[in-house]
Formats: structure tokens, sequence, C-alpha cells
């Protein structure tokens, strides 16, 4: 009886799929549709910028009005480390833009994270089915929404677009510019631009055993050419990096969210990369498979010292691309298609929860629960 309810179910998600496919501007509809999914199952509290999040806006726009010049903070607060943040303040900057603009402009980034994460999917599985759940199962994760449900000045989604243009690109001065505007986002990008490396190591060798290509060779420059500019304006322009909230001793205050903060990385995603790295090991691709665990080890150790945990774990995002890439390769789509569709229930069914510090977990409410709590209070 089970059994049979869940071949039924699966039947029906794959056939209204492939009818959605047939569609002569399917890509384009997915893309404009998912942002409207996003607000309905997390709908961001609003009333926040003009209450908590006050003070990190009023740190935002005063960096927008000079992107480059620096400015003093505590240095356990979070706006001591905007200084070296810049790409969203000086696209402010540029359009002068205010408050709600700069939200504007977050969730048009956001909306460009799904149409290229739509092409690359399609790219690398060559089967549309697939491409629409895995780019459905992106939008129930942090990573897809955080564009459009993140108030508080903190621009991660346009990090993670960025850094999807550097996989989607196949030019080298795409993927340079695309890798190096990411780190300038959030240096959280540049640790994870590892993984694009590792992305573009496999697409040119696929056993992985080789460094050096064009495409990673831009990646690489991307790293020297931050590091480079970080020196500068350290050295010439008395900018200041600060390293506070972050270290070993959070990491081991933060035990009690280890679970709830590595499962939001990634959600029921996480059974591709868990499938991809056991294909690659059977596969024998020793070398991919270690830089592959030590690059998702690396970020998951990152995001666990410091005190926004579920905010880091969502840098893990290139390596969804790369498992797709590794388990394409030698699994039948009819067999993928399971998989991703498993992986894309757990992430529908896993609530909007945001993990930080030691106990705080957080829901961001779906948009019919906001109405009722904004009914309730006469707002």
């Amino acid at each position: 009886m089970i059994e049979h309810i869940l071949i039924n179910s699966y039947n029906t998600i794959i056939t209204k799929c492939e009818l959605f496919t047939q569609k002569k501007n399917w890509i384009l509809i997915l893309t404009l549709s998912l942002p409207f999914i996003v607000f309905l199952l997390a709908f961001p509290s609003y009333e926040g910028l003009k209450g908590e999040f006050a003070g990190s806006w009023k740190a935002i726009l005063t960096q927008v009005q000079d992107p480059f010049l620096y400015h003093e903070y505590d240095p356990n607060m979070h706006e001591s480390k905007l200084s070296f943040r810049i790409t969203m303040p000086f696209i402010a900057y540029v359009f002068h833009l205010e408050i709600i603009g700069i939200l504007i402009v977050q969730a048009l980034f956001g909306t460009l994270l799904f149409y290229f994460s739509i092409r690359l999917f399609e790219r690398i599985t060559q089967d549309k089915v697939t491409t629409v759940l895995l780019t459905l199962s992106l939008a129930f994760i942090y990573a897809g929404r955080v564009s459009f449900t993140e108030i508080r000045g903190i621009f991660d989604g346009l990090a993670l677009f960025f850094l999807v243009t550097s996989m989607y690109f196949k030019n080298p001065l795409l993927i340079f510019i695309s890798v190096f505007l990411a780190s300038w986002t959030d240096e959280r990008a540049l640790i994870a631009s590892s993984l694009v490396f590792l992305y573009w190591m496999y697409y040119n060798n696929s056993a992985g055993n080789r460094l050096f290509y064009t495409h990673t060779v831009a990646v690489m420059s991307a790293w020297i050419a931050y590091f480079a500019t970080r020196y500068i304006l350290t050295t010439f322009f008395g900018f200041s990096t600060n390293a506070g909230g972050v270290g070993l001793s959070l990491l081991m205050n933060q035990v009690n969210n280890m679970p709830m903060g590595i499962w939001s990385a990634l959600e029921g995603n996480w059974l591709l990369v868990i499938a991809a790295l056991w294909i690659g090991f059977k596969k024998k691709k020793y070398t991919l498979v270690f830089f592959f665990t030590g690059g998702i080890s690396l970020l998951l150790l990152i995001a666990l010292s410091v005190m926004d945990i579920t905010r880091s774990m969502a840098y893990l995002l290139p390596a969804l691309f790369l498992a797709v890439a590794l388990i394409k390769e030698v699994e039948l789509t009819a067999y993928i298609r399971k998989l991703v569709v498993i992986a894309m229930l757990a992430s529908f069914l896993y609530p909007a929860y945001y993990t930080a510090d030691t106990y705080y977990i957080g829901w961001t409410y779906p948009f019919p629960i906001q109405l009722l709590r904004y009914a309730a209070a006469g707002l």
C-alpha cells in the first residue's frame, strides 16, 4: 500500500515536470516563479528594518557613502568586517541606493542566481526534469532563499551568485571576475571558491589528478588579486583586519548546534554530496575525493567557528554542483531523478530554520503565518 502510494507520487512529480519543461519558455517561467515560492515558504519580518537591524543598516549606509573609506568598530561586532565586504556597498554607491533599493537589487541577484543555476544544472545533467527538481531543491534551502529573506544588510546571496557564475562561465576572465567579486562580498566566498577550483579541475579531467588548466588558473589568479588588493588596503590605506567573534573556542562552545548547523548547509541535498563521494571512491578518483572532502570539511570547520552558522554553511553551495557532475558521470538519468526527488522533498519538508550561536534556532515564518502575525499585531 505505502509502496504503491510512493511510486504513484514519484511518477506524478516526474510527469508534471516533464509537462512543464515542454513549455517554450520554461527556464524563464521557473526563474520568475522561484522567488514567489521562496516568499510563500519563508517571508521576512520587515519590521526589523526599523527595529533590531537598524544599527546594521546605519553602518551599511555609512559605507555606501564612501565604499573605500575605513571605519573603526568594535572588533566583536559584525560591522567591523564591513570594510572588506565592499561589492554591494559599491553597487549601492554607484546607483545611489537606499535600504529599499539595496533589498531590491539583492532580490534581483537572487533571481539571477536561480537562472544561472538552472542553466548550469541543465548543462551538467543534460536532463530538464532533473534540472527543475534540483533548482526547486535549491529554492528550499538557505542558499537559495537568502537573497529574499535576509534583511540584516548581509549580502551572502550576492556572493553565492558570483560563485555560481564562476562555475557557469567558461571564459577565464569571467571566472576571475566572478571569484574576485564574490570574495569582496564576503571572505567566506574566497574559501568556498576552493570548491569552484575543484569543479573546474574535475571538468577538465574527471580523474581530478591535475591542478593546472586555464579555468583553475583563473580561480587562482582571483585569489592572488584578492590578497594583493587586501594587502594594499591594509598597508597603505589603514584598513584593519578584525577576527573578533571567530575562533576554535567558539567552535567548542557551539557543539550543541553542530548537527542542526551542518544539516542547514544543504539539507536534503547532502544525500547528493554523500552519493557523489561514494561514487568517486568506488571509481578510484582518490585525489578528487580527498580534495572534495577536504574542501567541505574546511568550510564546515569555519562555519562552526562563527556565530552565524547557517549563513556560513550556505557557502557549501558549489559542492552541490560538483556532486551532481560526479553522479551524472556514472549513473543513469532515472536513478539520478530518484535521488534528487528524495533530496528535494527532504529540503521542502524541513522548515526555514536558521541556526546560530550555542542554542539559537530561528524560523523564518511562511507567508500565511506572517499574515496572521501582522493581523494579530494590527500592523
